[in-house]
């Protein structure tokens, strides 16, 4: 297993901390923003709805990916330590001016999470690994 950049973590409980919606900085991402990511020259940040992720309950991801012309392809979470995943598939659908909503999302455990964000910019793909703790 591949470790993860520390600059890619986000150790933190899923209620506390979440940009709210309203708020597009645009890119790049600040590099003290809460819910955010990096791998190569992608950059992504997120929002959950509802913003308190409950265990076992679904919920939607709000991300927005910098810079625009990345395309989220695919959306994944696991459990590293348990060794398992979600047991649903979310769906990603494009918002335009690079960003995406991630529907069908259920943490059916509490515990670290791997996020796992698929992108593709200019041809080459880009997988974003953060960690949440879900409480």
């Amino acid at each position: 297993m591949r470790s993860l950049h520390p600059s890619s973590r986000c150790l933190a409980t899923l209620a506390i901390g979440l940009v709210p919606w309203a708020v597009h900085a645009g890119c790049p991402i600040p590099p003290d923003a809460t819910a955010s990511a990096s791998a190569g020259p992608v950059q992504a940040r997120w929002s959950t709805e509802p913003a308190q992720v409950q265990v076992g309950e679904p919920f939607v991801m709000r991300v927005e990916l910098c810079p625009a012309a990345a395309k989220l392809l695919r959306v994944d979470a696991t459990m590293p330590e348990h060794r398992h995943g979600m047991n649903y598939q979310p769906s990603v659908k494009p918002l335009g001016q690079g960003l995406w909503q991630v529907e069908g999302m259920v943490w059916h455990m509490a515990g670290r999470w791997e996020l796992k964000l698929d992108t593709e910019l200019n041809g080459v793909a880009h997988r974003l690994a953060p960690s949440v703790t879900l409480k």
